[in-house]
């Protein structure tokens, strides 16, 4: 995994901040890498994995917890989904086409697994992610879309690469 730029560091007080407010726990492979990296602006084709079932995922952005929006996993919504949904699939990157990444935040056997939102590519069937919770057909319609990535953020970055160019505090 290459980085071009990163994020300034955050700290565990603003971790903790961010999982009160959100009322979920964030796993500790991703607790550590926000706060070894916390997160920033990838080279795609240094950042890629091939995902079965599916095709070769490049990652331009993971977000951390930064004071930027843009950059900050305190300030990403996707309004696709419902307010629940929104509460416990965390987006924390893009790739270059723009498909957003999620952190799967609801407590079970889910926790902590990393999808992407492949709206460009056609609806999985039967549907890959467990829609436990979900609320309404729109709910379900966008979950059709989701794509297990990776079972947890540190299979993520080890398909990725696992050492950052930059960024390592």
């Amino acid at each position: 995994m290459k980085f071009n730029s990163v994020n300034p560091a955050t700290s565990a007080s603003a971790i903790e901040s961010f999982e009160h407010t959100r009322g979920i726990r964030l796993p500790k492979d991703y607790v550590d890498f926000l706060l070894n990296t916390n997160g920033g602006q990838l080279n795609p084709n240094e950042s890629s994995a091939e995902i079965p079932n599916w095709k070769t995922l490049l990652v331009q952005e993971l977000f951390g917890i930064t004071e930027d929006p843009s950059h900050s996993i305190t300030n990403h919504r996707f309004t696709n989904f419902s307010d629940y949904v929104h509460q416990v699939m965390l987006e924390i990157g893009y790739d270059p086409l723009g498909q957003k990444l999620f952190m799967d935040l609801r407590e079970g056997p889910n926790h902590g697994k990393i999808y992407i939102h492949a709206m460009y590519s056609s609806p999985n069937d039967p549907i890959v992610i467990d829609d436990t919770g979900f609320e309404d057909d729109g709910d379900y319609e966008q979950a059709q879309l989701m794509h297990v990535v990776a079972d947890s953020f540190a299979d993520l970055v080890a398909m990725l690469g696992t050492a950052p160019s930059l960024g390592a505090r």
